[in-house]
C-alpha cells in the first residue's frame, strides 16, 4: 500500500509567486498594440482581452496596471517575472511560446502569454476563462 504525504506543499507551484506579489500590489498586464483585441489610447489601455482582463482582476480583488509597449520588449520583461500576464492578440501559433506560457484560448483562437511556471496564476486565468460563458472557447461574443 503506498501512502503519499504531502507536507508544506502549495499547489499549484508559482516559484516566482506571480499570483501572490499580484494580489499585494497590483496585477501586472503587458499591452502590445493588436486592435481590436488590445488597444492604448491616451495613456489608457482598451480591447477585448484588456475588458476580460479587468474582469478577471475584478473578480479576484486585483489591482490592475497596463503598460504598453512592444511585443519583443515586452516578452522580455515577461520573462524578467516584470510583468504578470502579457495581452495583444496571441494566437495559439504565436512566435513568443518557447518565452511564455500560455493560456487556454478565450475564443477558440486567441489566448494571454504568462511567465513560464506560474502555475497558480495560470490557473486562476484559465479557470476564470472556462467558467465565463461570454469567455469560454465556444463563445465567440467577446
Amino acid at each position: 500500500m503506498a501512502i503519499f504525504v504531502i507536507a508544506g506543499c502549495s499547489f499549484p507551484r508559482d516559484p516566482e509567486k506571480s499570483y501572490d506579489r499580484a494580489g499585494a500590489a497590483s496585477l501586472l498586464v503587458g499591452v502590445a498594440v493588436n486592435p481590436p483585441h488590445t488597444t492604448f489610447e491616451d495613456g489608457k489601455a482598451g480591447g477585448r482581452e484588456v475588458e476580460l482582463l479587468r474582469e478577471f482582476a475584478a473578480a479576484n480583488d486585483l489591482k490592475i496596471t497596463f503598460r504598453e509597449g512592444s511585443e519583443s520588449v515586452l516578452i522580455e520583461k515577461l520573462k524578467n517575472y516584470e510583468l504578470h500576464i502579457l495581452a495583444g492578440g496571441f494566437d495559439k501559433k504565436t512566435i513568443w511560446e518557447k518565452d511564455a506560457g500560455t493560456t487556454v484560448t478565450y475564443d477558440k483562437q486567441h489566448l494571454f502569454l504568462i511567465p513560464r511556471g506560474e502555475n497558480k496564476l495560470l490557473q486562476k486565468l484559465e479557470t476564470f476563462i472556462l467558467q465565463n460563458p461570454a469567455y469560454h472557447e465556444g463563445n465567440q461574443g467577446l
